[in-house]
């Protein structure tokens, strides 16, 4: 903005410069045109005057006034070497050399070769810092909380089971999968992601996009969320097999966040959200923050409204007291897990029961539906993904 005002300036005293040129030479055709008006009055005289149309004294007279008139007219005429040496010599010359000096000045302050923009350069280097600087994966899991879930004696009787057999077929890879789903569930992440790591050796470059995301994934959920060097270079891999792979977009957008570059994360989870689908686990997250980033970002942005109830929902509910408004949102939470219990449904219906029961503050509801959910998907991992995220925009899981 600042070089565009000081543009602006410069093309104004060119113009002014441009303008009072003009003024002069008006000024100075004016003035010659008035001499020259008043000798062709005079000669005019003198041919009336040898025709005998004017008496002499009668043209004497008339003569004298001419010549006055044309002497004042002359008067206000500058000389030849007057005009050149007061206007035209200098007056231009002085206004570019101004208009010159001050561009240079300006352009050697704003928008000089190699001189960066210092608040820009202060905030990539920073980024770069905390980047070059973070913690190790291992170093992240020393600080991180127990995740351990309370599970039946029995199904961690079985897990225990499977690791012993996995020592006797280590490339048993559907013993493997198996296994990484059972520790996450357990909450041991640390022994879910170094199963993931064996499943990803044995495939080596058939290793798909979603495995890489879900090896990325177990090593964030072992650092509580925090992205190591070795979760960032899983989601690049995610990313190369698969670009579009919007988990593992959305974990990176978290990263560029972590390491001091929200520009980039606003980047990301736009196209996120305009893409939808808006039942996605991490649609809300990016919502509650999209406003902030993009103000950090510079941009001025609204995302548009998801779709909402009808009209007549509309009506009904304004029509309510908050208490009754509280009965009513209880009740639908309640009817989906109603139908959820007793006719099942898609993992995006029960991410939106677990996120449900935490908004509503019951987070005890969130834990057990999430632990129902993990038993009913456990063979799909796509789906254990949903409603993970789910659970950690319920902030039940960190």
């Amino acid at each position: 903005m600042m070089i565009i005002a000081a543009l602006f300036l410069i093309f104004i005293l060119l113009l002014l410069g441009t303008l009072f040129l003009q003024r002069i030479r008006r000024f100075e055709t004016n003035a010659s045109n008035e001499v020259n008006i008043y000798a062709e009055h005079m000669r005019g005289l003198e041919t009336d005057r040898d025709r005998g149309l004017v008496a002499d004294d009668e043209f004497e007279s008339m003569r004298a006034e001419i010549g006055r008139r044309m002497i004042k007219a002359a008067q206000h005429q500058p000389s030849k070497d007057l005009k050149y040496d007061n206007h035209k010599s200098w007056v231009l010359p002085f206004i570019i050399i101004l208009a010159f000096l001050l561009g240079a000045l300006i352009y050697s302050q704003l928008g000089a070769p190699g001189q960066p923009d210092l608040p820009i350069a202060d905030r990539y280097a920073q980024s770069e810092y905390l980047r070059a600087n973070r913690k190790s994966q291992l170093e992240a899991e020393e600080i991180a909380p127990n995740n351990m879930f309370d599970q039946d004696p029995t199904y961690v009787s079985l897990v225990e089971d499977l690791r012993t057999a996995l020592k006797l077929r280590p490339n048993d890879l559907t013993g493997l999968e198996l296994l990484a789903k059972s520790e996450s569930r357990l909450g041991n992440y640390a022994n879910a992601y170094a199963v993931q790591k064996n499943i990803l050796n044995l495939k080596k470059e058939n290793a798909t996009s979603d495995e890489w995301y879900t090896y990325s994934e177990l090593l964030i959920m072992a650092a509580d969320g925090y992205i190591s060097p070795m979760a960032e270079e899983a989601l690049k891999q995610a990313l190369g097999r698969n670009p579009e792979n919007k988990l593992a977009l959305f974990r990176m957008g978290v990263y560029f966040d972590q390491i001091g570059r929200p520009d980039r994360t606003f980047s990301i989870w736009r196209k996120l959200l305009e893409t939808g689908p808006e039942n996605a686990p991490y649609i809300p997250l990016i919502r509650g923050a999209i406003v902030d980033l993009a103000l950090v970002a510079g941009v001025d942005y609204q995302p548009t409204e998801p779709k909402g109830p009808t009209t007549k929902d509309v009506e009904s509910a304004l029509a309510l007291t908050t208490e009754e408004q509280e009965v009513m949102i209880t009740g639908m939470v309640a009817g989906l897990a109603s139908r959820l219990e007793t006719d099942g449904g898609p993992s995006s219906d029960w991410a939106r029961l677990i996120y449900s029961y935490a908004v509503l503050g019951n987070k005890i509801e969130a834990k057990n539906t999430l632990t129902k959910a993990l038993l009913l998907f456990a063979e799909q991992q796509s789906d254990l993904e949903i409603l993970h995220q789910a659970a950690i925009s319920a902030g039940i899981v960190k």
